[in-house]
């Protein structure tokens, strides 16, 4: 049943055993391959076997999604494990072996990305630097990637500040893991003999760092781990942020020269021949692609507006919106992309008074911390969603995961009966709250909660810890004008609403999706290619190729004018305003 209506490549590479390397061109089915490649394995398992199928996704949303499909499958996923890396190697390699390493043995607590910008922005603030200062990656060696000694100065305070305040960033995360694995090669050997497979979505925008710990497992017991790595290089738009696309080479040499298998998927089935036609040409090595779905010959819409004002971008989003919708396009089949995350939560705040019967799905956006090992972050979510059929098996995941955090945290169990997780849905469902604002009602529901479990701070010192962190990064983010996000509690729960509406979403969030209709907008010199990129010309087709891919029959292209970026002019990325093309009007 597993491989039923799978393409020959796609069943190849399902059944294909050692190490394999997965090229997936755009709407080959590359997300579909990684879900029933852990089914296929998993269902291989010896019954009683404790051995894992491991998914590493980029996004906690791409991670939600492989769950919400295997589920949708039927297939039991107790024996698979899906989330981001950084989710990985909290679970599987610092949480249980953190006792080792001298920095993390007095205890830790992860400090998210709103709290690393906001400690950045202090101590340039202190120490007077204007300097933008985004990368505070480390390689494998402990030393910063970053190169310019000025901004080294300020990382290196910013480090002394984490250690006084017993935290670690995301970078540091994965640093310690990786000192882990090698310090004590047996950690290692442990991984490798539960982990039957450990898959990669998205390899080309994977870390050196991330390199080096997976394939340090695999390494440890002589390939006893399969390794399966899918993507596609022409969609590596990381390499700002230190995605790096290595090549079958480079990484067998990674594997201790362990042979790994190349495969690639080449249909699409996703996208009319005309939108794969168009973006065609922002690949870097140009390889033909059929269009092979139900819509290959359909003609769609592609259109570019480069005379807008930015004063007038609002209304003409709605009109595109209304316009698809009218032709009978799905609220949840059409897209709005901003290669900035900055913008997006100002625009959806202005569209939805002007399409008030039309739903929106911002949960990617979100300004919550994103540190999933809070205890609080993980109970946010039975309070921010609504219990419904559709999303039962997710919340019973999210109700699993408490329960796992809270042994993490204190070392013992829930009373009864709040030790299963049914129970703890239906507490969660029974309170209420009558506050208004998000802070005060999650607060309300939070003292309701521990009230009813006699949790108490004093006694569980690490739950009240978390319970500062994560408030103060809600405050942090709700305070950011950039941000600009409503504070009430009905706007944040339709951020959590089941999917249904129309994304928006930034280019990199909406990786390996798929919809009918496409909107981006903020196609300037600045955003594509950022001001940072080394190779601009090539960073801005491989942002373009990601963006223009994600459409299956109509796509809307936008470079307003009248927007201010720092360090540019705020025209049109030259990858558009030079593409000679006969656009739709």
């Amino acid at each position: 049943m597993i491989l039923n209506n799978l393409t020959r490549e796609q069943k190849l590479a399902v059944q294909q055993d050692g190490h394999v390397l997965l090229s997936a061109c755009p709407g080959s089915g590359k997300t579909r391959t990684i879900i029933h490649k852990l089914a296929y394995e998993s269902s291989r398992l010896d019954d009683n076997s404790k051995k894992k199928v491991v998914a590493v996704t980029f996004t906690i949303r791409a991670s939600d999604e492989i769950f919400n499909r295997l589920n949708r499958m039927s297939i039991d996923s107790s024996r698979i494990w899906s989330g981001t890396l950084h989710s990985f190697c909290l679970e599987w390699i610092l949480k249980p072996y953190s006792c080792y390493l001298l920095e993390l043995q007095n205890g830790y607590t992860i400090a998210d990305e709103a709290y690393k910008i906001s400690l950045i922005n202090d101590l340039k603030e202190k120490y007077r630097v204007n300097l933008y200062i985004d990368n505070t990656r480390l390689d494998r060696n402990g030393s910063f990637v970053e190169s310019d000694n000025r901004k080294k100065a300020i990382l290196n305070y910013y480090h002394q500040d984490l250690k006084e305040q017993k935290l670690i960033d995301f970078d540091l995360l994965l640093y310690y893991s990786y000192q882990l694995l090698v310090t004590y090669p047996k950690i290692g050997r442990v991984l490798s003999n539960l982990f039957h497979l450990i898959c990669v979505d998205e390899y080309q925008d994977t870390q050196d760092l991330s390199y080096a710990i997976i394939c340090n497992i695999i390494n440890a017991n002589n390939g006893n781990t399969s390794l399966f790595l899918a993507g596609d290089i022409d969609q590596a738009i990381y390499h700002s942020l230190g995605g790096v696309a290595k090549n079958k080479t480079e990484i067998e040499s990674e594997l201790n020269g362990q042979k790994i298998i190349e495969m690639s998927l080449t249909g699409n089935f996703r996208s009319t021949q005309r939108i794969i036609d168009y973006y065609n040409s922002f690949q870097s090595n140009p390889i033909p692609i059929i269009a092979q779905g139900a819509n290959a010959n359909e003609q769609g819409v592609i259109s570019y507006n480069n005379t807008v004002n930015q004063d007038e971008l609002v209304n003409e989003l709605v009109r595109l919106i209304q316009e698809n919708i009218n032709n009978g396009i799905a609220e949840n089949e059409i897209c709005v992309l901003f290669p900035q995350w900055w913008l997006i939560t100002s625009i959806t705040g202005k569209l939805k008074p002007l399409l008030p019967d039309v739903n929106f799905d911002a949960s990617g956006l979100a300004p919550m911390s994103k540190n999933r090992d809070n205890f609080w972050y993980t109970l946010s979510h039975l309070f921010l969603t609504e219990s419904s059929p559709t999303i039962y098996s997710l919340r019973y995941k999210w109700a699993k995961e408490l329960i796992d955090k809270f042994h993490e945290h204190t070392g013992t169990e829930f009373p009864e009966p709040y030790y299963i997780e049914r129970n703890i849905l239906r507490l969660t469902n029974s309170i209420t709250s009558d506050k208004t604002e998000v802070v005060s009602y999650l607060e309300d529901c939070f003292f309701q909660f521990a009230n009813k479990l006699n949790l108490d701070s004093k006694k569980y010192p690490s739950l009240g810890e978390s319970w500062k962190v994560y408030f103060k990064n809600i405050k942090l983010r709700l305070n950011d004008r950039s941000y600009n996000v409503p504070s009430d509690i009905d706007s944040f729960k339709k951020l959590y609403k089941e999917r249904g509406g129309i994304v928006i979403n930034t280019c990199m969030g909406i990786k390996g999706e798929e919809f009918e209709t496409v909107i981006a907008f903020g196609l300037l010199n600045g955003y594509i290619p950022h001001s940072n990129e080394a190779s601009p010309h090539h960073a801005s087709n491989k942002m373009m190729y990601v963006i223009s891919s994600r459409a299956k029959k109509n796509l809307h292209l936008i470079s307003e004018t009248g927007r201010m970026i720092r360090d540019s002019n705020g025209v049109a990325t030259p990858v558009l305003s030079n593409k000679r093309y006969t656009y739709d009007k």
